[in-house]
């Protein structure tokens, strides 16, 4: 029985979820505040304490690694990391955004792609197209996009948004973790727009 900990932690609703043989065993919301370490450690206890399992059981850790909250991406990832090493297991990952569009086509099966969004910073959105897919359940169209907050909802003409406010699970993690789809890179995806630094010293002055 191939046991998996997703753990999905790209907003401040986040959430774990054990599953077995791609089956959701139990799930577990996590109130990511800035004590996201310790929250999440707690969670974890009381998680695997219900299912009667232990982290030494586990076959693999499967993380959503964003777009979202940079800390409590690095967060998961550092903790996923950590409880693989002694035994060895895989860590494995996928965009958040993917989790999220994977749960949304399963609910309204009319759907063949949806647009996910979530707020970036300085008055702008990130976005990314999403489709149907027959082995991994969802596929991603095309790259990331960062736009203005007044975008949302246009672009990609025909195609729903998703609704402001929903978050990705941790169970969806685990689902797509189980379809056996490839690994994305193992670090957070963090999209914002680029922020000028001036110079702490002024340039010197030009030379003859």
């Amino acid at each position: 029985m191939n046991k998996v900990l997703a753990l999905e932690f790209s907003t401040a609703q986040a959430s774990l979820a054990l599953l077995a043989a791609g089956e959701v065993i139990a799930t577990r919301a996590v109130a990511a505040t800035h004590r996201r370490s310790q929250e999440l450690f707690a969670a974890a206890d009381e998680l695997l304490a219900g299912a009667s399992w232990h982290l030494r059981e586990m076959d693999a850790f499967a993380v959503g690694c964003g777009p979202g909250a940079y800390t409590g991406l690095r967060v998961s990832l550092t903790a996923a990391n950590g409880w693989a090493l002694p035994t060895g297991r895989p860590v494995w990952t996928v965009a958040s955004a993917a989790a999220l569009a994977a749960e949304t086509l399963a609910e309204d099966t009319s759907l063949a792609q949806v647009v996910i969004a979530g707020e970036a910073r300085r008055g702008t959105i990130w976005a990314g197209l999403f489709a149907r897919d027959p082995a991994y359940l969802v596929t991603q169209i095309g790259d990331w996009q960062l736009l203005p907050d007044a975008a949302r909802g246009a672009g990609w003409p025909g195609v729903p948004w998703v609704a402001a406010g929903r978050v990705p699970h941790a169970a969806w993690v685990g689902r797509l973790h189980a379809t056996g789809r490839p690994s994305a890179a193992p670090e957070p995806i963090y999209l914002h727009p680029a922020v000028a630094i001036p110079p702490r010293f002024p340039a010197p002055p030009p030379t003859a």
